[in-house]
């Protein structure tokens, strides 16, 4: 018998059994070998899923990062040779593992090279594939309702081409996880301490603001050329800050409606600290609580998506949720949305290194001059190409996703050497002062406070 029929004869999911004994036809280049120390190991699309060297050790490792004592169940995306899952197996004996593998020749592959058996057969494993369609989009929602640890391996992420349709919605999962991995017990002081301070859930300005606009403003480098426009567009447009350029804002003498943090670590402190800054603050539920503290102004808590604490008490209260993105920018995005704005313009929302630099001047994230391999090219609004990272480009493609789910909204990017976001075309500061010349002043802050007393 062959390893393949042995394999097959092992495996517990029929219809995986027999979707792989027929022919498979996709576009693919998976590629196994002997590593330097013996085992096989496989390269997806060029990118190699495991070490070179050594993939055994090189699974054991990363698996090892990623068990989590509270979660009831894991869900691993991409099977690759079955390493992962095995090393799950052996730490997490008792757990179930869900492995959602997109492409049906990468198992067929593996089969054909190594004994699965145990795997294939066992009863806490569960495999699915992209072709499940329905079957398995069902297993994802049931796995969002329990107390599931995801688990991404970058090799494999890397591996999924661009236009993959799995690629956004684990680059977002990824997002969530690596911050919950690096602050966890942050986050969860974070959240007790922030109940406290809360004036009000960011649910009670939703749709207050409907045919009105807004302005958010972000720290990246084109805000140096475009912060001077605030002054002219000040009661026109309600203008919310990342709290990373609220400096930026007070060297320039604006004082913006309201500002957002999200960060639960602490040097976002600094961000508001002798700002002299008493306008709404709109803070995360994990943001950073000695932060919110010291704010002198109007409190304003969002709970967001993807935080189990934070959708438990939601769910206790009916409060509503926000979806973060991952960074400051996008949950303020998906907030002002919410809010009811007709037209949102973006300043200094660059989403790469223009001009060399990561920020505006006198921002409080720095402005380091860049210089690294990581950085690749990307087409700018001005017609040039200007470099930015992968992280940057999961925020990017978040946001022309937001946007295109968006329809009722206009948007405006003003960031002429930022990065392009499709949907959110360039126009000329000079143009949006123009086109506020219209429109009625409201005094915003004002606005939110008689909201949320009322």
């Amino acid at each position: 018998m062959s390893i393949l029929s042995y394999n097959l004869a092992s495996l517990k999911n029929k219809q995986l059994r027999e979707r792989l004994l027929r022919p498979i036809k996709e576009s693919i280049n998976i590629d196994i070998h002997l590593s330097k120390k013996g085992p096989l190991t496989m390269k997806l699309n060029g990118h190699y899923l495991y070490s070179r060297y050594d993939p055994l050790k090189d699974a054991e490792r990363f698996i090892h990062s990623q068990i989590d004592g509270s979660a009831s169940v894991y869900c691993l995306f991409g099977f690759g040779l079955g390493y992962h899952v095995q090393e799950l197996l052996q730490k997490e004996p008792d757990k179930q593992i869900v492995v959602i593998e997109p492409y049906v020749s990468v198992i067929r592959k593996a089969a054909e090279n190594i004994d699965l058996s145990n795997i294939f057969s066992h009863p806490n494993v569960d495999i699915l594939c992209l072709e499940q369609g329905q079957t398995m989009i069902n297993a994802l929602n049931e796995l969002a309702k329990q107390q599931t640890r995801w688990i991404i391996p970058n090799a494999w992420l890397k591996s999924l081409p661009q236009d993959h349709p799995f690629k956004h919605f684990l680059e977002d999962i990824k997002i969530r996880e690596m911050s919950f991995q690096r602050f966890s017990s942050l986050m969860e002081k974070n959240f007790a301490e922030n109940l406290k301070y809360m004036d009000a859930d960011v649910g009670k300005l939703f749709a207050k603001f409907n045919g009105q606009k807004a302005i958010l403003v972000s720290a990246g480098p084109s805000l140096d050329d475009t912060v001077y426009s605030l002054k002219k567009l000040k009661g026109k447009y309600f203008i919310l800050s990342v709290g990373s350029a609220l400096r930026v804002l007070k060297e320039n003498d604006i004082v913006p409606d309201a500002v957002i943090i999200t960060d639960p670590q602490e040097t976002v402190y600094k961000q508001l600290d002798g700002m002299e800054f008493a306008q709404p603050l709109i803070y995360l539920s994990t943001a950073c609580h000695s932060a919110v503290a010291n704010h002198r102004g109007l409190k304003v808590l969002a709970f967001q998506k993807g935080y189990p604490k934070a959708e438990s008490y939601a769910g206790q209260y009916d409060l509503p949720l926000v979806d973060t993105g991952g960074s400051v920018a996008t949950t303020a995005l998906d907030i002002l949305i919410k809010m009811g704005f007709s037209e949102i313009v973006l300043l200094g929302q660059d989403l790469a290194y223009s001009k060399n630099r990561s920020h505006a001047l006198q921002s409080t994230s720095g402005v380091e001059v860049v210089s690294n391999e990581s950085l690749f090219p990307f087409p700018a609004n001005d017609g040039t190409m200007v470099k930015t990272t992968t992280i940057l480009s999961i925020y990017r493609r978040w946001f022309e996703r937001k946007v295109a789910e968006t329809k009722h909204v206009i948007f405006k990017n003003t960031a002429e050497k930022g990065a392009v976001i499709q949907g959110v075309p360039f126009v000329h500061i000079s143009e949006i002062i123009s086109e506020s010349e219209h429109l009625i002043e409201c005094n915003f802050s004002e606005k939110i406070n008689r909201i949320i007393n009322q």
